[in-house]
């Protein structure tokens, strides 16, 4: 069964250009489409099928990209949002995060990214970020200070993430933003099979997402 796909943005051509990049692909079907929050959770409540992921638009009439995921997830904490937009603004992509939502990319991604960022959420309940993005937040925790003497000796503490040779090699191109289909070309492998390394990667580790798998790999020195 296809992802019940969603798109929020006030813009008709954003959207076209959207509808555009995933036509292609069987495994995502366009269940709606909506100008702003508003008209968005209007349709949500009275439509019989709710979709699995929405990507939405930050800056919109009525009611924004934010208000409008802290809202809906809180009314149908099951849908999954990932936010779609031109703005790299620290402040909003944390603001975006704190409201519920589970990846961030810029609108300039290709259709492989995007796509490949819908399926990752979906199936694996990451948080996907375009590679700029990821760099962004992977340079705010390092720049995130040490507050006691206890929290100094365990940034210190380099511990074996008992992960394989692949599986590190995987998690470095994790950490520097890349996608399911690059990671696979330059390591000479299927994005399925990368998929499955993840997979394993996050049980070992005990993480959902790659957001946690950047401060993790951050705090423990790992990379």
């Amino acid at each position: 069964m296809p992802i019940q796909l969603a798109l929020v943005d006030d813009k008709p051509i954003n959207r076209q250009t959207v509808k555009d990049k995933i036509a292609g692909y069987r495994e995502i079907r366009l269940l709606l489409e909506a100008r702003d929050g508003v008209d968005f959770i209007t349709q949500l409540k009275a439509s019989s099928v709710l979709p699995d992921v929405v990507l939405m638009d930050l800056e919109m009439p009525q009611m924004d990209g934010i208000r409008t995921i802290y809202e809906a997830t809180a009314l149908y904490p099951q849908i999954k949002f990932i936010v779609l937009t031109v703005f790299e603004d620290t402040d909003k992509i944390f603001d975006a995060i704190r409201a519920g939502a589970s990846g961030y990319l810029l609108k300039e991604d290709s259709a492989v990214n995007i796509v490949d960022a819908i399926t990752n959420v979906y199936e694996y309940n990451g948080i996907p970020m375009s590679p700029g993005i990821a760099r962004k937040a992977m340079d705010i925790l390092r720049q995130m200070p040490v507050h006691t003497h206890i929290e100094a000796e365990e940034k210190s503490t380099i511990d074996e993430p008992g992960l394989s040779d692949r599986e590190m090699d995987i998690l470095r191109e994790l950490i520097s933003g890349r996608n399911y289909k690059f990671i696979g070309e330059k390591l000479f492998i299927s994005p399925l099979t990368v998929r499955k390394h993840v997979a394993n990667i996050y049980k070992k580790l005990h993480v959902s997402s790659r957001a946690e798998i950047i401060n993790l790999a951050h705090k423990k020195k790992w990379i």
